[in-house]
């Protein structure tokens, strides 16, 4: 009988569960009471007051903006999970793009981190923490809209 290995992902998916979920139903009603809120970017404050000695030099670190708290509770996890994976890890860059959080780590020596069950894991991380579960609103919706504004006289 073959053994399944769980990941790192898996396991804070399984970890996370209760939280994610309510995350997919409050969302909006999270964001039309809190967004007007100025602490929008303490996610990105507090993961980089933690992380920074891990950031490349020249390299951005965190730029997450309003992001479920969960989000940044399990990225925080994975960073410490990857630390004892790969020593010698280095931040380049974790953001929103389009509608994912997106990792951008590599080493002291390589662009990109080697170990390609490392890199499975950080691609597992990024579909899992994507706003198209929660976000309900299009983005195209939203260009149209403002195109259709910027034509009128």
């Amino acid at each position: 009988m073959k053994t399944k290995i769980i990941g790192i992902v898996e396991t804070l998916k399984e970890k996370h569960k209760e939280r994610l979920a309510r995350v997919q139903q409050d969302w909006k009603k999270e964001q039309a009471e809190h967004g007007k809120r100025s602490d929008n970017y303490i996610s990105d404050i507090t993961m980089f007051s933690k992380w920074a000695y891990r950031v490349g030099k020249g390299y951005y670190g965190f730029c997450l903006g309003n992001v479920p708290r969960v989000w940044t509770d399990m990225l925080d996890e994975f960073l410490c999970w990857l630390e004892i994976q790969c020593p010698d890890f280095e931040i380049h860059q974790v953001k929103i793009k389009g509608i994912k959080v997106r990792l951008y780590l590599g080493t002291k020596t390589n662009f990109a981190i080697p170990d390609e069950r490392i890199r499975s894991e950080i691609s597992q991380l990024q579909d899992l923490l994507c706003l198209s579960q929660i976000q309900q609103a299009p983005i195209r919706a939203v260009r149209k809209k403002r195109q259709n504004n910027s034509r009128k006289p």
